[in-house]
């Protein structure tokens, strides 16, 4: 491994040798001027302003001035923004040599323009620009809102539900895609944890102590993995800007948050601190919820806990940066109900066989107590100004990912399962300098995993998982028209290790629960496959964009679905792998139809993508093994279909009307069986009622009943609910406060999440409310 990770580091170190001889100098100009607030002409610290569509980005300084240089020559877009006080573009021609000066003012507002770096060939974009469908949330919307995890913070975006075995599990669904299918990053790069793997394994991640989330739907798969088939999301942490645009002096936040309905209390701090070209950032959280609260009682065991910690240096001159720096996060939540699963027998409908008042059911309790580690290092070139190369940046990315599912009985403590995935990542990726029409990036990514269980869950043998890909993504600009194509080409190499198989039959499942189900022994099994993208973007007038996607993408078998064997409460299923699973292919057309003007902004978009080889947990309804159904990972042809859409439109001066809408249907074609746990028809309209630097924004949250499930997954009713939120922003040059408060769930209703795996055990969490301090300094 460690042979394979030397050669990766080599080679991608001679690209900082090889790029600055390419080519020559191109001609360029450059951009400077400043940033104030509208309301009294003062300077705004910090405040983002962006060359639209390339990867110029600069912070305004303590004066509130910019400086952008060495930007070809051409015609574009400027975007300034500090979070929700925004200004309205402006259009410059930067020519051969010249020097342009630009002002902005500042204003505060609801709607503005999104941001994204995850789903662009360059820099910095806005969603409006982007092939793909985004959605981002800014530090001003996560602490407006405090929540715990990534998956309640998300969850009524349009297209995103939340899968959950209880608040601690929570994680995103996108576009009916879960587990396997859905990737989360954390500044670009894969987080390490075992998230997708189970249904009670969760993400350690504070939303609350980010800069952004990032929401990419549809197929991501050129240029992050090939398990991204239904979405990216990217958690941008605040040292990461940095990376972008130099600036010195001082920045930080702290917040502190708590609530009712289930005890919440946070708090989150960061700081960089910034001198010559020398950066150093730290920072981290505490967190905590008690067993929520809803309309039917308590549920018992729900409580959560977590702490983060980050620090890091970095030197980021003219050219060449470098950085380093760590993360530690702990955390330990409740399974709700997983203790009824470990011990007693349960029909396959989630119901007690017997109602023995004497069993102690209610005194066995799990616990998942996590633990990561990550080690970053980042170095690379910018700004090179040569005929071909923009820059090039060298990932390298340590992780050690280890969690323990603790049986709680009677006060005592006992070791269940034991896991641990330690990954290596690097990922060299080089931006092309803009020749004419043509912008883009190609890189390698490498992967080397080691997954290890130990206990009366560990269904697979421990396996070494080798990837290698190498991937291009390439926009050509004509004015009015723009095209988008690239391509991946991705090895996967699992390996069982040595003596695997015997470990495998002595596991702790019980003597001979499963014997009668056939399973072929672990064997090692490798995957080659490409993958390839055409996107077509037109401008059909100076508010108004069409853009349209053809996909055609390959996913190998997740570990779990090839080797994992016994009973797995995790996912309420006896499961049986199958090793010698094939490949998915995924054949997708994305669709979207975009409006921005400065009284109405809309997006709306229409995908189908057709799956061959679809791998999904085939349940048989009377076949019961250690409690639980069995389930057996099976391939057949499947599709999704959907649309998600959201809209805003401007009701007065300041006040925004907004909804949201996203429904998917997701069934197995060669039986018309829809797939199990896909989210029913969902959409949010609120209003955005803004006096002076006060917001006030009813919310009401509509679902409808999903009717059309898998085997005899139970039906989910429909329901709404009602949610009222107040901030008060208080801006000035250096410094924003943001106080919020949040009442959820008004009218205390009993409502069921349709792809929580406990929704026939537990409601979801009834009324309350939320309050939240942030201080943002620059």
């Amino acid at each position: 491994m460690w042979s394979n990770i030397r050669k990766n580091i080599a080679a991608t170190l001679a690209l900082f040798i090889l790029v600055p001889a390419i080519g020559f100098a191109q001609k360029a100009g450059d951009l400077r001027g400043c940033v104030t607030f509208i309301t009294n002409g003062q300077p705004v610290h910090g405040a983002v302003v962006l060359v639209v569509g390339t990867s110029h980005v600069a912070l305004t300084d303590e004066d509130g001035n910019f400086e952008i240089t060495s930007i070809p020559t051409g015609t574009y877009e400027l975007i300034a923004q500090r979070e929700h006080l925004s200004a309205t573009r402006q259009s410059v021609n930067i020519g051969p040599g010249a020097t342009i000066d630009v002002s902005f003012a500042l204003d505060f507002s609801t709607v503005h323009e999104e941001l994204t770096v995850t789903a662009t060939a360059g820099g910095q974009i806005t969603a409006f620009e982007a092939f793909n469908s985004v959605t981002t949330l800014d530090a001003f919307e996560l602490v407006a809102n405090p929540q715990s995890t990534l998956g309640d913070v998300l969850q009524n975006e349009p297209g995103v539900a939340k899968r959950s075995f209880g608040p601690g599990s929570s994680r995103p669904i996108i576009r009916g895609f879960d587990g396997d299918r859905v990737l989360i990053l954390e500044d670009g790069v894969r987080t390490g944890d075992l998230s997708s793997q189970s249904g009670d394994h969760g993400i350690t991640i504070d939303p609350n102590g980010l800069e952004r989330v990032e929401i990419v739907r549809g197929p991501a798969t050129l240029l992050y993995g090939s398990n991204a088939v239904g979405g990216v999301v990217n958690a941008i942490t605040p040292h990461e800007r940095y990376r972008e645009a130099f600036t010195p002096g001082t920045r930080g936040q702290y917040s502190v948050d708590a609530g009712s309905a289930d005890r919440q209390m946070g708090t989150n701090v960061s700081l960089q601190h910034a001198w010559e070209k020398t950066v150093l950032w730290a920072g981290g959280g505490t967190r905590r919820t008690d067993d929520y609260g809803t309309p039917q009682g308590v549920v018992e065991n729900s409580a959560t806990k977590l702490s983060s910690r980050r620090a890091g240096l970095g030197y980021f001159g003219d050219r060449f940066f470098a950085s380093g720096g760590f993360t530690m996060d702990d955390g330990r939540y409740g399974i709700p109900f997983a203790g009824k699963f470990h011990h007693h027998g349960e029909d396959h409908h989630g119901h007690d066989d017997h109602d023995d008042e004497d069993d102690h059911e209610d005194e066995v309790n799990v616990d998942l107590k996590s633990r990561r580690r990550v080690q970053r290092f980042d170095l690379g070139m910018r700004n090179l100004n040569n005929a071909a190369i923009d820059g090039v940046r060298v990932v390298f990315n340590v992780l050690d990912w280890q969690h323990n599912e603790i049986e709680i009985e009677d006060g005592m403590e006992t070791l269940g399962t034991a896991f641990s995935n330690q990954t290596f990542i690097t990922r060299a990726e080089i931006n092309q300098q803009r020749l004419g029409p043509l912008s883009g990036k190609f890189g390698l990514w490498t992967q080397s995993r080691d997954y290890v269980a130990v206990g009366e869950e560990a269904l697979a043998p421990a396996t070494d998982q080798r990837s290698l890909a190498a991937f291009a993504y390439e926009e050509l600009d004509f004015g009015r028209y723009r095209l988008q194509f690239g391509g991946r080409v991705e090895h996967n190499d699992y390996t069982i290790a040595e003596h695997a198989d015997e470990h495998h039959d002595e596991d702790d499942h019980g003597d001979d629960h499963g014997d009668d189900l056939h399973h072929d022994e672990p064997r090692d099994r490798s995957f080659l496959g490409g993958s390839a993208s055409v996107g077509f973007r037109a401008n059909l007038g100076a508010d108004t964009a069409f853009v349209t996607n053809l996909t055609h993408s390959h996913r190998a078998p997740a570990l779990e679905e090839l080797y994992n064997f016994g009973a797995h409460v995790g996912n309420l299923i006896f499961e049986v792998g199958d090793t010698n699973l094939r490949a998915e292919t995924t054949l997708g057309v994305d669709t979207s139809l975009r409006y921005r003007g400065s009284r109405a902004r809309a997006s709306f978009n229409a995908y189908t993508y057709s799956i061959d080889g679809f791998v999904f947990a085939s349940i048989e309804d009377d076949h019961i093994v250690d409690g639980l159904r069995v389930g057996e990972f099976l391939q057949a042809d499947s599709r999704f279909t959907g649309i998600d859409a959201e809209a805003s439109l401007r009701l007065g001066d300041r006040i925004w009307a907004n909804v949201g809408l996203g429904a998917v249907n997701a069934t197995v074609t060669t039986t018309d069986e829809s797939l199990p746990r896909i989210s029913p028809l969902r959409g949010r309209f609120s209003l955005d009622l803004p006096y002076q630097s006060f917001t006030f924004s009813p919310e009401i949250i509509l679902a409808a009943a999903q009717e059309r499930v898998f085997r005899d997954e139970t039906r989910t009713a429909g329901y709404a609910t009602a949610n009222l939120q107040a901030s008060y922003m208080w801006a000035k040059p250096h410094m924003a406060h943001v106080v919020s408060v949040t009442a959820y769930n008004l009218t205390d209703q009993l409502y069921r999440n349709h792809t929580s795996f406990i929704k026939d055990l537990a409601p979801e969490i009834g009324r309350g409310f939320r309050v939240g301090y942030s201080v943002r300094f620059f």
